[in-house]
């Protein structure tokens, strides 16, 4: 069971989160990049979340997007990094679905991209669950896998990414 104060460091860290965010469109008034892990359970800071934040550093980087500024953060409720790009948000939006759902580990990767207006971009069909493939929303709700389900799961999808590196 997940304790009242790491709860608490989860809303407190993703209300700053926002507030960069809002600092960052305001003062650029460019769509901003959020990047997060999507790892279960209270341990966010492990080595493996730090290769799937790697990897989506690289890949982020990688599209070639003038930067008009990057923050990159690690607190003990994860990896997280936000990017400020000179690059139309519906462009964004669709290159950043293009590596979450192509990228070995895109499905770990959590890639919200806000608009000028501060309206978060929505992706067109929701994200599927790592172990059955369905709404992984409608499964975290019903907590239909454990935790261990999933860890397994993730702790896999590194192994043979790292192995095919």
């Amino acid at each position: 069971m997940k304790s009242n104060s790491w709860l608490n460091e989860v809303l407190e860290n993703r209300e700053a989160r926002v507030e960069k965010q809002t600092t960052l469109r305001k003062k650029y008034n460019l769509p901003v990049l959020s990047l997060t892990i999507n790892i279960p359970g209270e341990i966010k800071k492990t080595p493996e979340a730090l290769v799937v934040f790697e990897a989506a550093l690289s890949c982020i980087e990688g599209l070639g997007i003038n930067i008009a500024e990057k923050i990159l953060t690690c607190k003990k409720t994860g990896y997280e990094a936000l990017f400020c790009l000179h690059v139309q948000a519906s462009q964004l939006k669709k290159l950043t679905c293009k590596i979450e759902e192509s990228h070995p580990l895109g499905r770990l990767m959590d890639i919200d991209v806000i608009d000028e207006q501060g309206h978060i971009l929505s992706r067109k069909s929701p994200r599927k669950c790592f172990v059955c493939e369905e709404n992984a929303k409608v499964c975290a709700r019903a907590r239909k896998h454990s935790l261990s389900e999933l860890s397994s799961y993730i702790k896999q999808k590194i192994d043979d990414y790292q192995a095919s590196l």
